[in-house]
Parts: C-alpha cells; sequence; structure tokens
C-alpha cells in the first residue's frame, strides 16, 4: 500500500534496544595467547594487535552517544553537524535506497527547539510524501513516520520548515487572556491573530514554524458518509465509518470517551462540510515510534510534556489530524 517493501532487515529495526551496548572489537571470541616460542606466534600477535585497534570515531562517537542515553537517560539521537540523527531506528534512505532528507522544504537556521508538533500526512504512503516534498516550494516536517513505524528523517534539525500554518491564540485555549485581548480575539481574524501570537515569547504562544519540530504521520483523510459505533467493556470505543469515495470504510479501535466524543463532532463536521475529512487512525506501531521520537527530542532540547502538540491545536486545522496520535 504505502510502496515500500517490509524486509526482515527493517522489521528487525523496530526490535532493537535503544541503547545497543558497545562491544570491544574482538572480544566475543578471546585468543589464547602464545608463547614466545610457539610456532606462528608472529600470526597471533599480529591478529591480537589488530582486534585490539579501536573503532573508527564516527562508531565510537555513536556508541559514546547510545551508552550514555541509555545510563542516565540523555537522548540518544547523536545529531551530527549537518542536523541529520545518527541511530539504528531513524533511516535517512527508505528500502530502495530513496533519500529521504528533503532540502526544498527546508528554510532557514534554526537557533532553537521550544516544541514539537505531530501531523498527519494526507497521503497514503511515504513515497508519495516525499515526491510533495520535491516539488518547489514545499512545505513539510522534520520527520516521517509509515504505517509499520519506520522512522525517517526528512529535514535537518538546523533548519526551520513551514509545516505549523498561523497560530491560534495559546491564552484563548487555556482561558488566560486578558480582557483586552480577549475582545480582540472575538474578532476573528487570524491573520491578526497570528501577528499577536508571533510577537509573543515561547510558552506564551504556540510552538511555531521557527523554533518547532515537526514530526508526519502516514496517513490519509476521506469525506464521511455514515457511521456504526460499539462500546467496550472498559468503557472505550470503536468506529467504522463509512466515506464516500468508493465505499472506503474506516476503523478506528479502543477510543478513550474524549477521543470518541470529538471524533463524532468531526464525523459531523465531515457530513455536512463541502470539504472537510476524517483522518484514518494511527496505527498502534506508529505510536510506538512516536513516543520513542518525541522521548527522545524531549531530552534532546529539554522540552517539557506541555509544548508538544497535535497540529491542529496549535493551528486551524481538521480536528480529526493526529487525534488518535499518542505521544505520552
Amino acid at each position: 500500500m504505502n510502496g515500500i517493501s517490509s524486509t526482515a532487515s527493517r522489521s528487525s529495526l523496530q526490535s532493537l534496544p535503544d541503547a545497543p551496548q558497545p562491544q570491544p572489537t574482538g572480544a566475543a571470541s578471546p585468543q589464547p595467547a602464545s608463547s614466545p616460542s610457539t610456532p606462528g606466534n608472529s600470526q597471533t600477535l599480529t591478529r591480537m594487535a589488530r582486534d585490539a585497534r579501536p573503532p573508527l570515531a564516527g562508531q565510537q562517537q555513536a556508541a559514546a552517544a547510545n551508552a550514555k542515553g541509555a545510563a542516565i537517560g540523555a537522548s540518544q539521537l547523536n545529531i551530527d553537524d549537518k542536523g541529520h540523527v545518527q541511530h539504528e531506528r531513524v533511516l535517512l534512505k527508505t528500502a530502495a535506497g530513496r533519500e529521504t532528507i528533503s532540502p526544498k522544504i527546508e528554510r532557514g537556521e534554526m537557533p532553537e527547539v521550544n516544541g514539537l508538533i505531530v501531523h498527519q500526512t494526507q497521503s497514503s504512503s511515504v513515497n508519495s510524501t516525499l515526491n510533495s516534498y520535491a516539488q518547489d516550494g514545499a512545505n513539510g516536517a522534520h520527520f516521517l513516520i509509515d504505517k509499520d513505524g519506520t522512522i525517517y528523517q526528512t529535514a535537518s534539525l538546523k533548519r526551520k520548515t513551514n509545516h505549523v500554518g498561523p497560530l491560534r491564540s495559546r491564552c484563548a485555549q487555556e482561558k488566560s487572556c486578558s480582557p483586552e485581548e480577549t475582545k480582540l480575539n472575538e474578532k476573528h481574524n487570524p491573520t491578526k491573530e497570528n501577528q499577536r501570537e508571533s510577537k509573543k515569547p515561547a510558552g506564551e504562544r504556540f510552538p511555531s514554524n521557527s523554533d518547532s519540530i515537526g514530526i508526519e504521520l502516514v496517513g490519509m483523510a476521506y469525506k464521511a458518509k455514515s457511521h456504526q459505533e460499539t462500546r467496550n467493556p472498559d468503557g472505550s470505543f470503536n468506529f467504522l465509518i463509512t466515506t464516500t469515495t468508493d465505499g472506503k470504510t474506516l476503523k478506528y479501535e479502543n477510543l478513550s470517551a474524549d477521543v470518541a466524543s470529538q471524533m463524532r463532532k468531526e464525523i459531523k463536521e465531515s457530513k455536512n462540510g463541502d470539504d472537510y475529512s476524517v483522518f484514518e487512525q494511527v496505527t498502534n506501531q506508529q505510536n510506538e515510534s512516536l513516543q520513542w521520537l518525541t522521548q527522545q527530542l524531549r531530552r534532546e532540547y529539554s522540552i517539557p510534556e506541555s509544548e508538544v502538540f497535535a497540529h491542529p491545536t496549535v493551528s486551524r486545522k481538521t480536528g480529526s489530524e493526529a487525534l488518535t496520535a499518542r505521544w505520552r
């Protein structure tokens, strides 16, 4: 479906430990020392000297970073000078050999990172997303997570990308606006609202294009036609939505009461709206990888959990986008 072959080597990446412990070269098969009078001693000594050589600098750096991350809970991402992650769980090429870093979505330098924004692509595969990222003037995010949980980096972490859009008022959502700003927000002028928010310091506004990392989850959106729902013994809900696209159905399982309530609103809006779609459920594999990646990025940039958001929270987007994403 997604155009990416699921090879055994890629599948095995998901089961690798977060921080493999470095092993001294040759330690797995120690060789007994020969006495000076033993025939073949020179070859043995040569082999021992070769096996004792230190690893390459890059391997040593990555191993040290991973060991440090496992020991003290620090980030294991090992970001290089280009802003590219050097970790076995984050790929820079697809299985077909296509490079995933997409220079056309990169903008100016990003001197600081204050938050993370979670998106869904509204595309069916990694390849279709990368194709859109290859267009002149394309917008996109820094990471892309396939439905099988494979994580790709698509932009340098030292560069901004346009992935957020105009900011919504944070104080309005948190019910903390001054009376004056409340009146301004009530005028419902998104352009001016974004201008006001952009002047505020981080923390008082939502993370923006200038100081946030974007994470995309592969997932399509469809216009809803009808739906059925059932309730599970544990109080969670299942939804089955029939769409207007050739009878395409969307299945959602084990939604919490809060998410189910929001989903009902999204379905109603999609049924009644001319151009309003419902995103498919994020897969369990995507959520597992999202949790790992957000944890590592939060450690790397000292980002509090309160500064990780789904896209519709910070900008005016379809409400079901990343609604079923789980990063906590």
